[in-house]
C-alpha cells in the first residue's frame, strides 16, 4: 500500500502496487482537445487521440479516484 503524505497530498509507490500508484509522466506535453464529465467519470481527450479518465465511486465505504490508464500505454 502506498503512504500518503498530508502536507504535498502526494502518494509514493509502495512494495505493493496494486493501482495505487499513477505515473502521470505520459502527460507531458499533450494539449487537451476536450473534456466531458458525467459526474462520476472526469473524460480528458487529447490532440493526439489519447484519453484520459478520472472515476469517483466508493470502495468499502471510501471515497476513492480511479485512474485510466494509470500508467502509460504501450
Amino acid at each position: 500500500m502506498n503512504d500518503h503524505d498530508e502536507v504535498t497530498k502526494v502518494s509514493e509507490p509502495g512494495s505493493n502496487q496494486e493501482g495505487c500508484y499513477v505515473d502521470w509522466g505520459w502527460l507531458r506535453g499533450r494539449e487537451i482537445e476536450s473534456v466531458e464529465s458525467d459526474l462520476t467519470h472526469w473524460r480528458v481527450r487529447f490532440t493526439d487521440g489519447q484519453t484520459l479518465t478520472i472515476q469517483a465511486s466508493l470502495y468499502q465505504g471510501k471515497p476513492f479516484l480511479a485512474f485510466d490508464p494509470y500508467r502509460p500505454r504501450d
